[in-house]
């Protein structure tokens, strides 16, 4: 039994390794995200940004251990985190007033938000379309 959980996704290792990479660079880069609405100092998207990086993690949780939904969620998680991006810089930051003393200036804002708008948009395309994620996912994995 051990050696059957132990080799149950050797068939697949290059899709768990491609996976894994991918995972890890949205827990990194979506660590990053909250650590720069916090140093902006804007409170608010910081906490939303904080329950969207909670809600993530569960769902990526669920797509490690092999169920076929969270596969579309986790799509659905990243779409909606590239969506309020945009949003924020179409509604929301033109009316921020920035604070006298700032960590980070908030000239660079568009920039990151951009930027991680781009890689959420391309990461859900990744989980949606990509067969070695939906390969992965169905195996199921860990991510060490």
């Amino acid at each position: 039994m051990l050696d059957v959980q132990r080799n149950r996704g050797a068939k697949h290792r290059e899709e768990i390794d491609f996976t894994r990479k991918l995972m890890w660079a949205h827990m990194i880069f979506g660590a990053a995200v909250i650590t720069l609405f916090l140093f902006h100092e804007v409170f608010r998207w910081f906490a939303g940004s904080l329950v969207w990086y909670g809600l993530s993690l569960v769902v990526m949780y669920g797509f490690m251990n092999g169920q076929r939904s969270c596969r579309l969620l986790l799509a659905l998680v990243f779409l909606a985190g590239a969506g309020a991006g945009l949003y924020f810089l179409s509604r929301v930051l033109p009316d921020i007033v920035e604070p006298r003393v700032a960590l980070v200036p908030h000239s660079v804002i568009p920039l990151w938000v951009g930027t991680a708008n781009l890689t959420y948009s391309l990461g859900a395309m990744f989980v949606l379309f990509s067969p070695r994620v939906r390969r992965a996912g169905e195996t199921g994995f860990v991510l060490w």
